[in-house]
C-alpha cells in the first residue's frame, strides 16, 4: 500500500541528473557569476575612485601653478603702486617732450622692463594714464578713445576693486594692428592722495606659459580656463591666439557628461571671483584602466567557473553512472533477471547500495534454486514467505541505513575535529531516533523542550551568530503532558517563515509557565511578522475542515489541541510586522495537571 503523497514529494519525481544540474546552476554557477559580477563592479568603482582622486590632484596642481603666476603679478602691481617716486614722475606735467624723455631715460625706461625680464610669464607690462604730457611708446600710453572703449577699461572703472583679473580681445601694444586674446591683471595706481591723473597698470600674462601647464597633464586631462563670464579663455588643444572679431564669444555650455568634469575655482580673492578651471578626463586612460579591471575579472571568473564545473562533472559522472547502472539492474529484477553489477562499487553510500544489491540478488537466486527443488505444491507458499521476508528486510533498511550513515559521518567529523558539524549530526540522529521511538501522542513538557533545543541547535549552526534562542521553562510544568511536536511545530514555523527572510539578528524565545488559568506556552520571534489581512485570514481558517494547502502546521497544532483538551485549550496569534510574532497556547489547569489524558480523547 502506497503512503499518502506529501506536497513536497514532487522532488522525488525529478530525475537525478536534473537534480544535480539544478544544484550546479543555483548553488555553483549562479553564485559564482554573481560574486564575479560584484567583484568587477567593486574593482571598477575602486579604479574609478583612484583615477578620480589622481585627476583631482592634477587639476589642483594646475590651479595652484596658475594662482602662483597671478599672485606674483599682484605682488608686482602692489610694488609698483607703492612706489611714490614712480607715481610722482607719471603725475608730473612736463612742459615739453624733452623734459619727458629726460625723465623717461632716467627712471621710466627700465622700470617695467625689469619685471618682464625677470618673470617669463609676463608677456607685456605697461601703464595707461590720463596725463596728456606723457608720450605714447614703450610701456607708457595716454588713454585714447579706443582705449576707453576697451573691455578691460570698462570693467576696472565700473567696479570698486583696485585689482582685476580679466580676459578680453584687444590690440597688442607692441603691434597695434594685431588683435589677440589677453588675460591681464589690471591695477589702479591710486595709493597716494592728491594725484591729478588716473593711472592703471596692465600686466599681460604669457598664455603659452599657462598652456604649458595644461600640456603637462595632456595624457590624463583636457583643460578649459573660463573667465567670470563663463567664456572659454584657453583650452588644451587650441591656440590661445584669436585673430577674428568673434574671439571670446565661445561661452562654455558644459560637457555632455558633467559628472566627469572636475571644476575648480581660481582661489577666493576678489580679483579671481568667477574664474574657473575645468578638467575633463581623457577617456583613453580611464578606458584602459577599466579594460584591465575587466580582464582580471574575466580571468578570475573563468578560473572559478571551470574548476568547480570540472569537479561537479567528475562527481556527477561518479554518481550518475553507478546509479543508472543500479537502476537498470533493479528493473531487470522486475522481470526475474537477477544479474550482479560487475564493477568497482566504491566505498561511499552508493557503493554500499550496489554491494547490498549484489548480495540480495545472489541470495534471491539461491532462494529461487531452493524453491524449484521443493515440491510443486509448496512453491506458492515458499514464494510468499520469501516476499514476506523481503518486505520485512526492506522495512528495516531505511532507518538503519540512515542511522548507520549518520554514525559514519559522525565518526569522520570527530576524527577531523569538525566540532560544530558533529553537534549538528548528533542532534539530527537524536531527533530521528526520538521520532521513531515516540509511541504516545502525549509527552511531558520536559521531553518536548529537549526535542526543541536539539532542533534549535541545528538552526543555530545554520544561522551562526545571526541567530539566538532563549528557553524560559518553569520547573513546575516539566511533568505536564502536551501533544508531541506541538510546540516544536510552532518553533519550526518561526524559523522557516519568520526568520529566514530577515537580515540581522534573529531570535526565538520559548517560555512555559503556570498561572491561574493553567499551563501557558509562548513562542516569540523577531521575524518579518504577519500582515494584518493575512493574520485575520489564518485565524478565520484554523477551524476549517477544507485543506487550502497553506498554514498546515498551525492548523494541525490547533486541531490537535482542541481534540486532546475537549475544545478548552486556547490558541492565539499576535504579530507586529518586522518587529515580533507571538503564538500562545493556554491549557486549562485541570487538564494540564493530569498525568496522562485518556486515549479515547485522541
Amino acid at each position: 500500500m502506497k503512503g499518502k503523497r506529501k506536497p513536497s514529494a514532487f522532488v522525488n519525481d525529478i530525475p537525478l541528473k536534473y537534480k544535480f544540474l539544478f544544484i550546479y546552476l543555483l548553488c555553483v554557477l549562479v553564485p559564482i557569476l554573481s560574486i564575479n559580477a560584484l567583484f568587477y563592479v567593486q574593482i571598477s568603482r575602486n579604479v574609478d575612485a583612484r583615477e578620480r582622486g589622481n585627476l583631482e590632484i592634477s587639476v589642483d596642481r594646475v590651479v595652484y601653478d596658475i594662482m602662483q603666476i597671478v599672485n606674483e603679478c599682484v605682488a608686482i602691481s602692489n610694488t609698483v603702486a607703492a612706489d611714490s617716486n614712480f607715481n610722482e614722475i607719471l603725475d608730473y606735467a612736463y612742459p615739453d617732450n624733452e623734459a619727458y624723455y629726460e625723465a623717461y631715460d632716467s627712471v621710466l625706461r627700465d622700470k617695467m622692463r625689469q619685471y618682464s625680464t625677470l618673470h617669463s610669464y609676463i608677456y607685456w607690462m605697461g601703464v595707461y594714464t590720463t596725463n596728456p604730457t606723457i608720450q605714447n611708446g614703450g610701456s607708457y600710453f595716454v588713454f585714447s578713445d579706443s582705449d576707453k572703449e576697451s573691455e578691460w577699461y570698462r570693467k576696472i572703472t565700473s567696479g570698486a576693486d583696485k585689482v582685476l583679473l580679466t580676459a578680453y580681445q584687444g590690440t597688442n601694444p607692441l603691434n597695434p594692428p594685431q588683435k589677440e586674446v589677453f588675460v591681464s591683471l589690471i591695477r589702479k595706481l591710486d595709493n597716494f592722495t592728491g594725484q591729478p591723473y588716473h593711472k592703471y597698470l596692465r600686466i599681460d600674462l604669457r598664455l603659452n606659459n599657462v598652456q604649458e601647464l595644461f600640456q603637462k597633464e595632456r595624457d590624463y586631462l583636457r583643460f578649459k580656463l573660463l573667465d567670470e563670464q563663463s567664456r572659454v579663455v584657453l583650452e588644451s588643444d587650441q591656440s590661445f591666439y584669436a585673430l577674428d572679431k568673434n574671439a571670446l564669444l565661445n561661452v562654455d555650455t558644459g560637457d555632455s557628461q558633467p559628472s566627469r568634469q572636475i571644476v575648480r575655482t581660481l582661489g577666493s580673492a576678489g580679483y579671481t571671483e568667477g574664474w574657473r578651471l575645468i578638467g575633463t578626463p581623457e577617456s583613453r586612460k580611464s578606458n584602459g584602466e577599466m579594460s584591465r579591471a575587466l580582464r582580471v575579472s574575466l580571468i578570475f571568473a573563468v578560473l572559478t567557473i571551470i574548476i568547480p564545473t570540472l569537479l561537479m562533472i567528475v562527481i556527477i559522472q561518479s554518481y550518475n553512472l553507478r546509479v543508472r547502472l543500479l537502476y537498470k539492474h533493479m528493473k531487470l529484477v522486475k522481470y526475474e533477471h537477477f544479474e550482479n553489477i560487475d564493477m568497482y562499487e566504491g566505498k561511499d553510500e552508493i557503493g554500499g547500495l550496489i554491494r547490498s544489491f549484489n548480495l540480495m540478488t545472489e541470495k534471491i537466486r539461491n532462494l529461487i534454486n531452493d524453491v524449484y527443488k521443493l515440491e510443486i505444491q509448496k512453491k506458492d507458499l515458499e514464494l510468499e514467505q520469501v516476499r514476506a521476508e523481503l518486505k520485512y528486510l526492506e522495512s528495516q533498511v531505511d532507518p538503519h541505513f540512515l542511522f548507520n550513515t549518520l554514525n559514519a559521518i559522525l565518526v569522520i567529523c570527530k576524527k577531523y575535529k569538525y566540532e560544530e558539524v558533529t553537534d549538528v549530526i548528533r542532534n539530527l540522529a537524536l531527533i530521528l531516533r526520538r521520532l521513531l521511538s515516540w509511541k504516545d501522542d502525549l509527552i511531558p513538557v520536559e521531553e518536548e523542550i529537549s526535542f526543541i533545543e536539539m532542533y534549535l541547535q541545528i538552526e543555530k549552526f545554520r544561522f551562526q551568530s545571526r541567530f539566538t534562542y532563549d528557553l524560559d521553562i518553569d520547573p513546575a510544568v516539566l511533568n505536564c503532558r502536551i501533544p508531541k511536536m506541538s510546540v516544536q511545530a510552532l518553533v519550526e514555523n518561526s524559523c522557516k517563515h519568520g526568520l529566514q527572510s530577515v537580515k540581522g539578528a534573529r531570535k526565538i524565545y520559548v517560555s512555559a509557565s503556570m498561572n491561574d488559568a493553567g499551563l501557558m506556552i509562548v513562542v516569540t520571534d523577531n521575524g518579518k511578522g504577519i500582515e494584518k489581512e493575512k493574520l485575520e485570514w489564518i485565524e478565520s481558517h484554523l477551524q476549517s475542515e477544507q485543506d487550502f494547502g497553506k498554514n498546515i502546521g498551525l492548523r494541525n497544532v490547533y486541531k490537535r489541541l482542541m481534540m486532546y483538551y475537549d475544545d478548552r485549550a486556547g490558541f492565539t496569534i499576535e504579530s507586529i510586522e518586522y518587529e515580533r510574532t507571538a503564538i500562545t497556547i493556554q491549557i486549562p489547569i485541570d487538564l494540564a495537571m493530569v498525568s496522562k489524558v485518556e486515549e479515547s480523547h485522541v
